[in-house]
């Protein structure tokens, strides 16, 4: 049963074992609990605060886009005042109409990039909407009509006031959506004045007409009458809903020259309409209700301003509590945690340290110690204990560790010594056999120039190729051991030379075919190196091939400068998974002097990735038919 629930739920057996939880996931679970009452009781208060503040931040969005609305009701205004001037029938100055339509479709637009970031906004407010965007929809159609004169003054101004009383039904569904009553009168005080200003405008449009044509219709006098009264209602309910402040400001605003001439005028049109014909000048009117019309704009920004203020005000106010609420809720989780901190917080620290010198050691300074001891450096034995300076089990686990540290460098400097003094009694013996064998073959060439019995003679050069390869196996080791082999040339070395030098080294060295080989000289400090190098891989080639068969030696051009030496047997041959392993290992013992030295069998190619190290040649064996060819890369530097 226990198999099958770890099988389903291996989480469940993560929580079941305890014991390998983390330190610090088993001091959290034992401060859980009071961590989980702590935010239980404050986030209930929270989120109430942030709920508060985000109806806020909805609302000043609202605000926002109703003041995004305004430029957009004062530029169908403007068009509607435009199309009134106009005689009856009469086409409209394309340029100036083009401006003012441009206008408003800016405004129009402006007003539906704040709508999509509105998302707040009522179900009747977005109905709302839907009317004023059909209603925009037929603008055009109503601005070909003014271009080409086909439609009337009353018609046009009435097609631009149904438009505006779409904005403005609008405007007044938003109203509705501001439910705070902080916010609600401020809002419905600036939509009864924007509802005066629509009354203004329009008297403005009527009256610019009636100038225009000579005459007011009876219908146009009937509704200035009524648009009249309307005004009042509505200056009388922004009165009965604004602040005194506001009341004041608005007197202070909307008065002077242009609101008193405004005025008198259209008394003067309401008491007698007849004077339209040639008692009122259009300039003076369309100048008066223009500069009242500014007016009342300021008077409406402000109103937008103050609600703006109240709207940040209040969001400011509910963030500020849902932040105070947080702190508190915050401070609580720190106190309930301090004494878990505080007793863990050098338990941690601890470990981590201890962690972080174990982790340093076994990464850094062991790995760094060994190379300086392989490269013959005088490396810093020096062991910097664990920065736990604790009496506790931790401390006594810290000092544990630096003793087990001290012991491994030691070690390390111990084997180290012991390979240095091997490496320094190979070299030594080599050069004392050396020079043994170096005599031995002075000797032999005396004996050979004095001796006339071929016999004799031909023992004597066998004697001689032995001698030789002792040289040569000498001075393997004391490449092996990585001193520079004694055995140099000073002059520049034929490579055919080199050639026949190096399989005159060799026990087989009748089976070798010397062939022909480009013209060229081997530099001399290399041409020793190289001679070594290639009798390698002669002795390597006749060694694994049937002594019936030769070896062929030969050197050829290499592409783009220098020389390839290839050295072919007929052998049994090598794998793909052997030969990959043999030049592995060349590879290895080129790039790294200090890498291990391999098994006996081994120790040729072993020598030749050494020397090749040496001098920048390239070596690679690859399958050739029946046998192996070697191929040795010379680079430019190496000829002449």
């Amino acid at each position: 049963m226990t198999g099958d629930n770890s099988a389903r739920w291996p989480w469940w057996g993560a929580v079941a074992d305890w014991r390998n939880w983390r330190l610090p996931v088993k001091l959290a679970a034992v401060l859980a609990v009071p961590v989980l009452v702590a935010v239980g009781a404050g986030v209930v208060q929270i989120r109430g605060y942030v709920k508060a503040s985000e109806g806020y931040s909805a609302m000043q969005r609202m605000v926002t886009l109703r003041a995004g609305l305004d430029p957009l009701i004062t530029a169908v205004q403007a068009e509607r005042a435009f199309a009134a001037r106009r005689g009856e029938n009469a086409g409209v100055d394309a340029r100036r109409f083009k401006e003012l339509t441009r206008a408003t479709d800016t405004a129009a637009a402006g007003v539906h990039n704040l709508i999509e970031r509105t998302t707040s906004l009522g179900e009747v407010t977005n109905a709302r909407f839907r009317d004023v965007t059909v209603q925009l929809d037929g603008l055009p159609q109503l601005r070909e009509r003014l271009a080409a004169g086909s439609v009337d003054l009353a018609s046009a101004i009435g097609a631009y006031s149904v438009v505006l009383r779409a904005l403005l039904d609008f405007d007044q569904a938003m109203v509705g959506d501001f439910g705070d009553p902080a916010l609600s009168g401020t809002a419905t005080a600036l939509h009864n004045l924007a509802m005066a200003g629509e009354q203004m405008s329009w008297q403005h449009a009527t009256v610019l007409a009636g100038i225009s044509r000579g005459a007011l219709l009876d219908d146009e006098r009937t509704m200035l009458e009524q648009s009249w009264t309307r005004q009042q209602d509505k200056l009388a309910d922004f009165s009965a809903v604004a602040t005194p402040q506001q009341q004041a400001e608005y007197r202070a605003t909307v008065a002077g020259g242009d609101v008193d001439g405004r005025n008198g005028l259209l008394q003067l049109v309401r008491d007698d309409p007849e004077v339209v014909r040639g008692g009122i000048d259009l300039d003076v009117w369309h100048d008066g209700s223009v500069g009242t019309s500014r007016q009342l704009g300021i008077a409406l920004r402000s109103l937008e301003d103050q609600l703006t203020r109240a709207a940040t005000r209040l969001q400011d106010e509910t963030s500020d509590r849902a932040g105070a609420a947080s702190v508190i809720l915050l401070a609580s989780l720190f106190a309930a945690g301090a004494v878990g901190f505080v007793v863990g917080r050098n338990l941690l620290r601890s470990l981590r340290a201890l962690r972080g010198a174990a982790l340093d050691v076994a990464r850094h300074r062991l790995p760094t110690l060994v190379a300086q001891l392989r490269e013959n450096a005088a490396p810093d034995v020096t062991v910097d204990p664990v920065p736990v300076h604790t009496t506790d089990e931790l401390g006594q686990l810290a000092r544990a560790f630096d003793a087990v540290h001290r012991q491994a460098v030691s070690s390390a400097a111990e084997q180290a010594e012991l390979r240095t003094a091997m490496r320094n009694a190979f070299i030594n013996l080599s050069r004392r056999s050396q020079g043994l064998v170096e005599r031995q073959l002075r000797l032999m060439e005396e004996l050979e120039r004095q001796e006339e019995d071929p016999e004799q003679l031909a023992g004597l050069f066998k004697l001689d190729n032995l001698a030789t390869r002792m040289r040569r196996n000498n001075e393997n080791l004391m490449v092996l051991s990585g001193s520079d082999v004694a055995r140099r040339f000073t002059r520049p070395v034929a490579l055919a030379d080199v050639l026949r030098a190096a399989a005159s080294e060799i026990e087989q060295y009748q089976r070798v075919v010397v062939q022909a080989t480009p013209s060229v000289e081997v530099v001399g400090y290399a041409a020793g190196d190289l001679v070594r190098l290639v009798a390698e891989l002669l002795d390597n080639a006749t060694t694994f091939s049937p002594p019936s068969t030769q070896v062929v030696v030969g050197g050829r051009a290499r592409p783009g400068g220098g020389v390839l030496v290839d050295v072919l047997d007929a052998g049994v041959g090598m794998s793909e998974e052997d030969l990959a392993v043999a030049n592995r290992k060349i590879a290895l013992a080129t790039a790294d002097d200090s890498a291990e030295l391999p098994v006996s069998r081994q120790l040729g190619l072993y020598v030749v990735g050494r020397l090749a190290g040496r001098h920048g040649i390239q070596v690679a064996l690859r399958e050739q038919g029946e046998g192996v060819r070697a191929v040795v890369a010379l680079p430019a530097e190496l000829v002449r």
